[in-house]
């Protein structure tokens, strides 16, 4: 923390930091004016969040950093130069690598070329709308892969706007914009996002696709996303430490596995910046590749958990331990030993587009319902709500979900479900009853029409049969 302290007609900001030698000190640096000492005050607070207790670089290389600290300068500041700032400020201290990666693809692809170099006091929320519903019409950017001729969807307008927005709310925070103004972005109007319904497979697809598929390995990380609700970069994530897996916990029911770490591709240049926040583990990689897989934690807190094993996948997971050994006995020294619970047979890492391609491949052969790997976690989730009659806690402690609404809305899809069944027991029981009902009642007022129309004769002959009176008694009566 940084503090202001008047002295000789100055304001002085002073901060700790620690040297070279490990010695704490204390920097003072002065200035004329309230705002730029301000200014310094959250530039220090930023900058040790970032890098630590360090001596926070000041005069030129603030400048070069905050894009000068005076006023009238800052407030003619174009919204590129402002982004910048912002990421290296507020992305470095705040962004996973992952979310680094993606915010600076929409900043390099899309917001910077387009309206980059608006100043950022001219931005206003007639602009943002007109250029948010603009990119409807924009390709959307592939990287290194092929364009495929898609314009950008609303779902990742949605994107740029929240990056936009967090920005200017740093804006104001930093007196780039006047502390009194409200985000142009706030009141912006953004394309509508149509509502897009994951194809998720019942449950006796479910049993039909385990029961097929000869694929170990795609089975196994199957009966983790139905029978865990794990995601996939948690399945493929799990290293031996996370479970717990011995034949007493299997017995008395304890077996269970601590889900602390993901497996993600992540560009290099996101861990050099980020220097290697949240990353637990990098795997060696061709140095040309761009990109790296890494065991990095979680995103949100609550995404640390534990889940309890049914028995059944407990064993599933034994007997794959004990493969496992063999094939590290088979390949000696040419095995990597990542203890990795899900990996290939040489012990390196699985990709989740691997799994991806596994199961689409499953899907074709056996005709079954194509389907995303991550809806087996919804799946999971839609079992697991119906199996505890809609208790809606237990199943968010196994989902991971931040908030409770997530689980909610899953809960809400199956009592809509469920109506509709009610809708036709009802049909079944009531409506459908009630026809056969008045079909008889329509049977036996035919019945006494033809009596009437008879001769007398013939009517007393009906009044000596016994029981009732079908249309067949009636035919063999008639004269």
């Amino acid at each position: 923390m940084a503090s202001i302290i008047p002295r000789n007609k100055k304001l002085v900001v002073v901060y700790s930091y620690i040297n070279e030698e490990k010695k704490r000190k204390q920097k003072w640096d002065s200035f004329s004016s309230k705002s730029e000492a301000n200014k310094r005050k959250r530039f220090i607070e930023y900058y040790q969040s970032v890098h630590g207790s360090v001596l926070v670089p000041d005069e030129k290389e603030f400048a070069e950093g905050t894009q000068n600290t005076d006023t009238e300068t800052s407030e003619r500041i174009s919204l590129s130069d402002f982004i910048r700032i912002y990421v290296d400020i507020y992305g470095q201290a705040n962004w996973s690598v992952t979310t680094y990666r993606n915010k600076k693809a929409l900043i390099n692809n899309y917001i910077n070329p387009l309206i980059g170099d608006i100043k950022l006091d001219e931005l206003s929320t007639r602009k943002l709308s007109k250029f948010y519903h603009e990119l409807l019409d924009v390709e959307e950017a592939t990287g290194n892969r092929p364009t495929n001729g898609k314009t950008l969807q609303p779902a990742n307008i949605k994107k740029i706007h929240d990056l936009i927005r967090s920005a200017l709310n740093q804006a104001i925070a930093w007196e780039y914009l006047p502390p009194t103004s409200t985000n142009p972005a706030k009141m912006a109007v953004l394309p509508k996002i149509p509502k897009y319904e994951r194809r998720v497979w019942e449950i006796d697809t479910f049993k039909l696709a385990i029961e097929k598929t000869e694929d170990d390995l795609l089975r196994l990380c199957m009966h983790l996303a139905f029978a865990c609700s794990l995601r996939i970069g948690e399945i493929l994530g799990l290293t031996w430490s996370n479970l717990i897996i011995d034949e007493q916990s299997i017995e008395n029911g304890t077996a269970r596995l601590t889900v602390e770490k993901q497996l993600s591709r992540v560009s290099k240049n996101a861990i050099k910046q980020l220097r290697e926040k949240d990353i637990i583990k990098v795997f060696p990689s061709n140095k040309k590749n761009k990109t790296s897989l890494v065991l990095m934690t979680p995103k949100t807190d609550s995404s640390r958990r534990t889940v309890w094993l049914p028995r059944t996948v407990a064993k599933m997971l034994v007997q794959h331990k004990e493969k496992q050994k063999s094939l590290k006995k088979f390949f000696g020294s040419e095995y990597h030993n990542h203890k990795l619970v899900i990996s290939h047979e040489d012990g390196s890492p699985v990709e989740n587009k691997i799994i991806g391609k596994r199961l689409r491949k499953l899907c074709t052969e056996f005709d079954l319902p194509k389907v995303e790997f991550h809806s087996l976690r919804h799946l999971s989730t839609n079992y697991k709500l119906k199996m505890t009659n809609g208790d809606i806690k237990s199943v968010q402690g196994d989902t991971g979900h931040s908030k409770a609404d997530m689980v909610t809305e899953v809960y809400t899809h199956i009592i809509d479900e469920d109506r509709r069944h009610n809708a036709e027991k009802m049909n079944q029981s009531f409506y459908e009853s009630d026809l056969v009902e008045k079909n008889e009642l329509d049977q036996n007022l035919q019945i006494m029409s033809i009596i009437q129309s008879l001769p007398a004769d013939v009517k007393e002959k009906l009044l000596s049969l016994d029981g009732e009176v079908s249309e067949t008694d009636l035919e063999g009566l008639k004269v």
